[in-house]
Parts: C-alpha cells; sequence; structure tokens
C-alpha cells in the first residue's frame, strides 16, 4: 500500500484527535495511535494511554470493507504500549475500571478478544490468533454461603514470543512464559514454562519447542 493509499485508509479525525489534541494521550516523539476507517475507540475521561509504541487499529481490512474493530477504555483505565501493537478489524481490546493493560509489540487477529479488568501484561513478539479470548477475571461474581465473593480477578502475565492459538483461552491468573504455544482450542487456567506446547482440552505439554513467523504472513 502506498503512502497515499495509507493516508486514506486512516481516519484523520481520530488520528488528530488522539494523538495531537488529546492530552489523555501520552505519546513518545514519533508514536502514534492509527485509527483506520471504522475503528470503533470508546475513551474515558479518566482514563489513559502510554504510546512507547505506535498502535495501529483496524488493519487487514478488506477493500471498501465497513468492518470494525473495538478499543474501549473505562473510568481509570491505563494502557501502556511498548511496541508496535497491530488490532486486525473485528479485534477486541477492552480495559475496565481502574484496570492496567501492557502491550508490547504483537499482532491481534480478527475476532480475538483482550479483556483486562485488573492487571495485565502481554509481552513482546505475541501473535494472538482469531477467536483466541485474553482475560484476568470471570467478569462476574460467585459467592459463598455467607455472601462472600470467591472468585477476585488474578493478574494475567504473557510473556515474550508467544503464540496463543485459535479460539484458545487465557483464563486470569495465568503465566505463560516466553516462547510458549497455545494450541487451537486450548484452555489455560495456571502455569505454562518456557518453550511448551500446550495443546487440547484439557491441556497437554510438550517442551522445548519454537516457533517463527518468517516467511508467513501473520
Amino acid at each position: 500500500m502506498g503512502k497515499i493509499q495509507r493516508l486514506l485508509s486512516l481516519n484523520l479525525f481520530q488520528f488528530i484527535h488522539y494523538n495531537f489534541l488529546c492530552r489523555r494521550v501520552v505519546r513518545d516523539r514519533g508514536k502514534y495511535i492509527f485509527p483506520r476507517w471504522h475503528s470503533c475507540i470508546e475513551f474515558s475521561k479518566s482514563a489513559r494511554i502510554n504510546l512507547h509504541g505506535s498502535l495501529y487499529l483496524n488493519q487487514n481490512k478488506y477493500p471498501r470493507s465497513r468492518a470494525e474493530c473495538y478499543l474501549r477504555l473505562r473510568d481509570g483505565a491505563v494502557l501502556t504500549v511498548t511496541g508496535s501493537v497491530l488490532l486486525m478489524y473485528n479485534g477486541t481490546i477492552e480495559i475496565h475500571k481502574n484496570a492496567e493493560l501492557q502491550i508490547g509489540k504483537c499482532t491481534i487477529q480478527s475476532n480475538a478478544v483482550i479483556i483486562c479488568a485488573y492487571k495485565m501484561t502481554l509481552g513482546e513478539g505475541c501473535l494472538f490468533a482469531r477467536m483466541s479470548y485474553i482475560s484476568d477475571s470471570d467478569h462476574h461474581r460467585v459467592l459463598d454461603r455467607d455472601g462472600n465473593v470467591t472468585n477476585y480477578p488474578r493478574e494475567t502475565v504473557i510473556g515474550n514470543h508467544v503464540w496463543v492459538g485459535v479460539k484458545a483461552t487465557v483464563m486470569k491468573g495465568s503465566k505463560i512464559k516466553n516462547g510458549a504455544v497455545i494450541g487451537a482450542d486450548s484452555l489455560v487456567s495456571g502455569h505454562v514454562k518456557e518453550h511448551q506446547f500446550l495443546m487440547t482440552e484439557p491441556a497437554r505439554a510438550f517442551s522445548d519447542i519454537s516457533w517463527s513467523t518468517d516467511g508467513f504472513n501473520t
């Protein structure tokens, strides 16, 4: 795509507003939010975005498509971007009240959903495949007989160079270390060692693997 085409693909009103007029977006020099047309952004007046890398919204759309992507920051939410983040069409990033999401260089494919209700860290060089789901909360309360909440949110941490496969689910409290691969349809709710490959439901572990996107379009 040429420079003119890339420029025409942007929603210039959103680009100017969020990069130059909105004081709640704090940018390093040369780092921007690039919202393509039909990027749906809900940004509370008490939320904040820290850009140490650029954020590309609604990427990889088909020509003349009206597909959307979704970025939502509720009251007090903080999004910190530390590398180039590509959110593809139909992808979702949602940060709830007073929650904190730090996300490194990664690709978030179409229909992938990342919902942060407490605290979440996503490392550098990650790939989140189509329809994958990442969260740190059940997003509802479970009470015991005495009325006490038993399922508080727990921090979710995904290390560097992690691949989360199609329809895989990463639940609250998960700790996935560097170089791991989460296979399609797998459910993760605990710890995953470095360079492990987990697959099926329940997940099974295969140690000492590596992966690369070299030669593939992500």
